[in-house]
């Protein structure tokens, strides 16, 4: 199988060089010419949980370089979905298909629009870390969940999660409720990342007062609601206890919303609490918890040049 993966932030980075070590036919195509040409000089520079190791996959910035793949993986920042599509369109063989492990909702939904009944989504918890240009750290092996939209168990499915799992990096499942498994991380995330922000704190001590826990059940509640609506089935019967769960066990971490702020870097906060806000206007169900949440995350992305040390 031939893998093209499009975008080598810090995950499309450590998955592209786990599936190069696990002697995958992968490709990596990154916007940023300057990344690109360090890691054809230098090497993607690897290290954590699976090893040390310098590779030297294949990259470019020109999707034609890599061919037609069986295979694209889309890793892009969820608001650069968009503009990836017109690089997945060069990349996709004629019975290539298209898989999403992106963060926040509303990614399926724009593949899908422009390759309609190739695109199947999922979640991924391995740990990337992102230390410096070509060089990244496996923080943590994790588990994969992947399949269709509409639930079904299909073979193209079944290709992808054998390749993934050629990098020993943690158990891949695929799932009859891969809309399931993104709702049900995207309420993690938006309970987690937006909070931790604001409050700047590690994982770990957003729980530890009652306003901070008290702020978790009321995004959590109110995503509930949306989620009845929809009918989505989460994966957890407990979201709320999921959320501090994984307080407990990323105790240490900055989320990479915080890391997107102390960076000057734009954060995805449009397809999380943004996104719910927006689900829940759709369906008449008002969301000012996770309104605000995304109103506030804006106004720091914008007010990095002004703000007091």
């Amino acid at each position: 199988m031939r893998i093209a993966i499009v975008g080598t932030g810090a995950l499309g980075s450590v998955l592209g060089g786990l599936l190069l070590a696990a002697g995958q036919d992968v490709f990596l195509v990154e916007r940023d010419a300057a990344h690109v040409e360090l890691i054809r000089k230098q090497g993607l520079s690897m290290e954590g949980v699976s090893g040390e190791r310098v590779l030297h996959p294949p990259i470019s910035t020109d999707s034609r370089d890599a061919g037609t793949a069986d295979l694209v993986l889309v890793l892009v920042k969820a608001y650069d979905t968009e503009g990836a599509t017109s690089t997945v369109e060069q990349l996709l063989g004629s019975d290539g298909a298209v898989l999403t492990l992106q963060n926040g909702v509303g990614n399926h939904e724009i593949l899908d629009r422009a390759f309609p009944g190739r695109v199947m989504l999922g979640t991924t918890t391995i740990g990337a870390l992102a230390l410096a240009p070509g060089k990244v750290r496996h923080t943590g092996f994790g588990v994969t969940h992947l399949g269709e939209a509409d639930g079904s168990l299909s073979e193209r499915a079944q290709r992808a999660a054998e390749a993934l799992r050629s990098m020993s990096a943690g158990d891949v499942h695929v799932t009859d409720n891969a809309v399931g498994c993104v709702w049900s991380k995207l309420l993690i995330n938006a309970a987690i990342n937006a909070p931790a922000t604001l409050l700047r704190v590690r994982n770990g001590d957003l729980p530890c007062t009652q306003a901070g826990k008290e702020l978790i059940h009321e995004i959590i509640a109110e995503s509930l609601r949306i989620v009845q609506a929809k009918g989505v089935s989460l994966i957890s019967d407990d979201p709320e206890g999921r959320v501090l769960a994984v307080c407990q066990a990323t105790a240490g971490n900055i989320c990479s919303m915080f890391q997107d702020i102390l960076a000057g870097r734009r954060t995805e906060i449009d397809f999380i609490n943004g996104a719910l806000a927006r689900e829940g206007d759709a369906a008449g169900i008002p969301t000012p918890v996770n309104l605000t949440l995304a109103r506030l995350i804006s106004a720091l992305e914008s007010t990095g040049t002004v703000r007091v040390p």
